[in-house]
């Protein structure tokens, strides 16, 4: 066991995570490798799978009062059904990476990791441990379910080794345990406004545990709030009206019982002073300062990295950060020192992101997208770019060209910025002309991807299918073979029968309008001096107009000509190829419209 340790050079990490029945998520499997950046739209379950990680091994969690609720279950759904037992939360933590101390810890509940096919090794492969890539591991699951009798949820974590032969863990995985762990999870905006409070889970209570630290003020905080008067002798005109309810009260009730009253704060408790003992910071004003939560988020931002700081040097980088969205309130320039300065104290640092700029700091590897399809099936897919593009092409064109679409839950490929820019131009006015039947390509969460020609559709077209995104493409005429390679790689293909995209718009426009935005651009100064040779006579037939505005297109792809023109057109004038593909994909992305309730029969029964 010694020599499998020494291989994994004590770098404590999550390899996987698994997931039932916890709230949007119904099934996931999840796996890293190391640091790493999740990406998905909104609404994807990214956080849930921080959430999910904190239930199973954050060791504060199932201190509180009610670790799990009603909404944390799928659906909502945790009551028994008839002939099955209470739905059930799961989560499986598996932990690998363990170094010299923490294998003898857990000694009765370590497992071995093979990181080459992402699995524990099983029953009777003992023979293969010590050998590179495989580690010792531990796995805690987090079981969640509603007790019917008595009316409450419980919560147990344990680690999934040793167990009887019916399946009973025996082992609890308790706080302690946890501890060893290090996971800290740094929830978006919270995070940076709880930090020196002295509620559970907050960043200085996670320092006072960590350096072993049991305060004392408590007691001593208690005991001076009970004999405090509030109000009393140094209140004479309050105190008096005081002695007047005591004396009313003698009246009624024996004397000893109506001693003088008091306003006081002895009913806090130690939780209540928790949530209300608040740090302050001065504010620059001479003699005054502020509550910590009142400060900019510069402040805030220092802070909350130098007492991560803390807890990794007490540890000694054994801790594994999950930190959302680190680029909130903050410029871009921040936002990359604060995901490296995490990165290099963490032996393992998770993030959500939707920032470029943080993004870009991850190598493709690092990057793990993450989709969930309608039946709350979360899945989590590797990049691997594809073989037409290059690693420098990727990171030089990260924030302008892919970003976008890898943070999207739906993607069309389309062949280059002419047709980027005209279907996001035309689907924009045909919503504001006719909603009903036509929607914004972003409001459906389509991302359009320019591949940078025809001969990039079909490759960048499988690459987003493989990490789970629906795909579109949008592409010319094309010979059958490398058609039936598009038709392959996309959910939804759709070819324009024709040999360019200005070629479409010559063919399907109204040559009244095709006249009219020539001499539009004539008479406002924009037309292009080099096409001049192009125009056509004044007064001459709208006819003559065709090659000017064809060349248009050709000499000036993809340039804002295409929305000004889209802004000035009515549907009449839309190419219906463009108009036929723009109410496809809201079709894709909506569902289907519920059918119309029958209607009430008549006096004479259905058919009245």
């Amino acid at each position: 066991m010694a020599k499998a340790i020494g291989d994994s050079g004590g770098f404590v990490r999550i390899a996987r995570v698994h997931i039932e029945n916890f709230r949007g998520i119904r099934r996931a499997d999840v796996h890293f490798a190391g640091t790493s950046v999740l990406l998905g739209d909104n609404n994807t379950g990214k956080s849930t799978i921080f959430e999910a990680i904190e239930l199973a091994i954050g060791p504060d969690r199932l201190a509180r009062a009610q670790p799990i609720d009603e909404h944390d279950f799928y659906g909502g759904e945790y009551l028994p059904t008839e002939g099955a037992p209470s739905k059930q939360i799961v989560v499986e933590v598996v932990i690998t990476g363990l170094d010299e101390q923490q294998c003898t810890r857990f000694r009765n509940n370590l497992e071995f990791w093979r990181q080459a096919d992402r699995r524990l090794l099983g029953p009777g492969q003992g023979a293969v441990v010590g050998q590179p890539g495989i580690e010792p591991a531990v796995r805690v699951r987090f079981e969640g379910a509603y007790d019917p009798e008595n009316d409450d949820f419980t919560a147990k974590t344990r680690f999934a080794v040793p167990r009887l032969a019916d399946g009973t863990m025996l082992s609890e995985c308790r706080s302690g345990d946890k501890r060893e762990f290090g996971f800290l999870h740094l929830r978006a905006l919270r995070t940076g406004t709880r930090a020196l409070s002295m509620e559970r889970g907050s960043l200085l209570d996670v320092i006072l545990k960590t350096y072993e630290v049991r305060t004392r003020m408590w007691e001593g905080l208690l005991g001076q709030l009970r004999d405090l008067d509030v109000v009393g002798a140094s209140d004479p005109e309050f105190g008096r009206i005081l002695v007047a309810i005591r004396d009313a009260m003698r009246n009624i009730v024996p004397g000893e019982w109506a001693d003088a009253l008091h306003l006081r704060v002895s009913e806090l408790t130690r939780e209540d002073l928790r949530r209300v003992l608040k740090s302050f910071l001065a504010t620059g004003v001479p003699g005054y300062a502020a509550p910590f939560q009142h400060q900019g988020s510069g402040t805030i931002n220092a802070l909350v990295l130098a007492m991560l700081s803390l807890i990794a040097e007490r540890r000694e980088g054994r801790v594994i950060f999950a930190m959302e969205e680190p680029e909130l309130s903050l410029p871009p320039h921040v936002q990359k020192r604060v995901v490296d300065k995490v990165r290099a104290i963490a032996a393992q640092a998770l993030f959500t992101s939707h920032s470029p700029y943080v993004i870009e700091q991850f190598q493709p590897e690092q990057m793990t997208v993450m989709s969930r399809n309608s039946e709350g099936v979360l899945t989590s897919s590797d990049i691997a770019l594809p073989d037409n593009l290059k690693l420098k092409s990727f990171r030089d064109g990260f924030r302008t060209r892919f970003c976008e679409a890898l943070l999207a839950r739906r993607v069309i490929v389309v062949e280059g910025k002419t047709e980027l820019v005209a279907y996001s131009a035309a689907a924009r006015k045909a919503a504001e002309i006719d909603p009903a039947n036509y929607e914004r390509l972003d409001t459906l969460g389509w991302v359009p991807f320019d591949a940078g020609g025809q001969s990039g559709v079909a490759p960048f077209a499988a690459f987003f299918r493989g990490l789970g995104k629906s795909v579109a493409s949008i592409f010319d005429e094309q010979e059958r073979a490398a058609r039936d390679a598009i038709v392959a790689s996309c959910d939804a293909p759709f070819e324009q029968p024709y040999a360019g995209f200005e070629h479409l718009l010559s063919a399907e426009v109204w040559v009244g309008a095709q006249a009219w935005f020539v001499r539009f651009l004539v008479e406002s100064n924009e037309w292009p001096p080099a096409l001049n040779d192009t125009l056509p006579f004044p007064g001459s037939p709208d006819d003559a107009y065709r090659d000017a505005f064809l060349a248009l297109f050709k000499h000036k792809k993809g340039d804002d000509f295409l929305t000004i023109f889209f802004e000035h057109c009515g549907l009449t004038n839309f190419p219906q190829t463009m108009l036929r593909t723009i109410a496809a994909l809201k079709g894709m992305a909506l569902p289907p419209a519920p059918p119309a309730p029958p209607a009430p029969p008549g006096p004479n029964g259905i058919f009245g």
